[in-house]
Order: C-alpha cells, then sequence, then structure tokens
C-alpha cells in the first residue's frame, strides 16, 4: 500500500471543495494507494510529464508515484478546464 502526501496547494484546493466531491477524492485515492502497482496511470504531456491525472467526475487529481519509498504525491487538483492550466 502506498502512503499520500499532498502539496499545500493541493491541500488548500481540496478544503475549499463540497463535501460530497471531496469525499469521492478521497474515496478514489484511496483505491489508488491500494491499486497503484497495477493501475493503469493516465501520463500526461507537456510541462507535466513525468506525472499522471486521475479522474473523479469532474475534478482531476495530478499526481507522481515513487515506487521506492511508495508514496503518492498530489500536485494539484482542481475542476477539468483549470487544473491543466
Amino acid at each position: 500500500m502506498y502512503t499520500l502526501e499532498f502539496e499545500a496547494r493541493a491541500r488548500r484546493r481540496l478544503r475549499r471543495l463540497d463535501a460530497t466531491i471531496r469525499k469521492r477524492i478521497f474515496s478514489e485515492l484511496d483505491r489508488l494507494c491500494t491499486t497503484c502497482d497495477t493501475h493503469r496511470h493516465e501520463a500526461l504531456r507537456g510541462k507535466d510529464r513525468g506525472r499522471f491525472r486521475l479522474r473523479v467526475q469532474d475534478y482531476r487529481a495530478v499526481y507522481s508515484f515513487n515506487k521506492g519509498t511508495r508514496e503518492i504525491t498530489i500536485h494539484r487538483i482542481d475542476h477539468r478546464s483549470k487544473v491543466y492550466s
């Protein structure tokens, strides 16, 4: 199982979200922690090269992971129209 680390801006954005959306995001992140080794990661390109996306309804979480330390770092969480800009 992997552990989660949040960058400050991801943590701030998560606090501002509606409780229902927040709960779904945490549910998906929890699932990612348990299935990270077998999960099909959606790689990003451009400035986010080396990072991946997690889709949760209209929201996206941008993350990276380290197999050595078994950590997932959440870099950004936002609406799909804003997260990549």
